[in-house]
């Protein structure tokens, strides 16, 4: 899997970190030793792979990067929620490793969060079936409920073929079911008329899950003796609630991303400046079920990382 190395704002990915990727183990489409190989490939140091929402998977990431001989910070993304705001907030937790029996501060938090949007998504994978087989033509059913390029649509659909997608992921999302329903990436015309379509608005699949209050995702983290950074706050207009987050424990933010601009960088550099923050980049990486191209295409370098993020991996080494 060759790809260039790659080049933003006129600095290379050569020798670089890219601190935010999914795999398989969430809603990611490649796995652990394949996001090395295109890490390798683009000339990055090193990578983070923070999957969402769960720390099972943290051990299986570390062996892999041992294997391999990379340097992987085996981490987690904590979907949380903003309650003052009513805007969602993603908190990244570096240096953490799962307890013996699940029972660690960050396990109990984002148990409840995994399980129920698994049930949620299930439930809609439930309702595109009941759909369509409400008529002797599926995927015209599926048209008249709203959905969008429906001759784009698999009319053999089944929550069978979303568990074959999912089968290696610690839960169940909605790219699993796109990827069963219209077997295109996400970045396709198609995949994004279809989603829309279905998830969005008054969609047959609209639907949303409650998340943690995201000081308490802080708290977690820092509580089970991990470092918890604020992932792209530009992208989710997080502002505001730094200072809470930073009272509560917050040690970084994520200056680098896909939907950053430069006045977000910029924006987030003083965050870090003010508040004594650690710097990150990453490229949140989904594979073909989201936007970036590949590994690299958002990054950090060590320079501007400094000792924190070296640090890190020093401390990766010994979980």
């Amino acid at each position: 899997m060759e790809q260039p190395i790659s080049v933003h704002d006129g600095v290379s990915v050569e020798g670089a970190f890219d601190l935010h990727s999914h795999s398989v183990y969430s809603d990611g489409s490649h796995t652990v030793e394949e996001l090395i190989v295109q890490a390798r490939a683009a000339g990055l140091a090193g990578i983070a792979v923070t999957d969402h929402d769960s720390l099972s998977q943290l051990a299986a990431v570390r062996a892999c990067a041992r294997a391999e001989e990379f340097p992987v910070l085996a981490g987690l993304e904590i979907s949380a929620a903003c309650a003052a705001t009513g805007r969602k907030v993603h908190i990244l937790g570096f240096g953490l490793s799962a307890t013996a029996d699940g029972s660690g501060p960050v396990e109990r938090l984002v148990r409840k969060t995994l399980q129920a949007r698994s049930a949620n998504t299930l439930w809609q994978a439930w309702t595109i079936c009941k759909v369509m087989a409400s008529a002797p033509q599926p995927v015209e059913a599926l048209e008249r409920a709203g959905a969008a390029c429906a001759d784009a649509i698999d009319g053999a659909f089944s929550l069978d073929a979303v568990w074959r997608v999912c089968h290696a992921s610690t839960g169940v999302y909605k790219q699993h079911i796109m990827e069963a329903l219209v077997h295109r990436p996400y970045l396709d015309e198609i995949y994004q008329k279809v989603y829309r379509s279905l998830f969005k608005g008054s969609g047959v699949c609209a639907s949303d899950i409650p998340y943690p209050e995201a000081t308490d995702a802080v708290r977690a983290i820092r509580e089970q003796g991990g470092v918890p950074v604020l992932a792209h706050p530009g992208q989710m207009d997080s502002w505001s609630i730094i200072p809470d987050l930073v009272e509560a424990g917050l040690m970084g933010i994520e200056v680098y991303h896909p939907d950053h601009d430069a006045g977000d960088e910029q924006r987030a550099r003083e965050a870090a400046a003010q508040h004594g923050l650690m710097m990150t980049g990453g490229s949140d990486y989904h594979g073909r079920y989201g936007g970036p191209a590949g590994m690299g295409a958002c990054f950090i370098e060590p320079d501007e990382a400094g000792r924190a993020v070296a640090d890190l991996f020093a401390r990766e080494a010994g979980l």
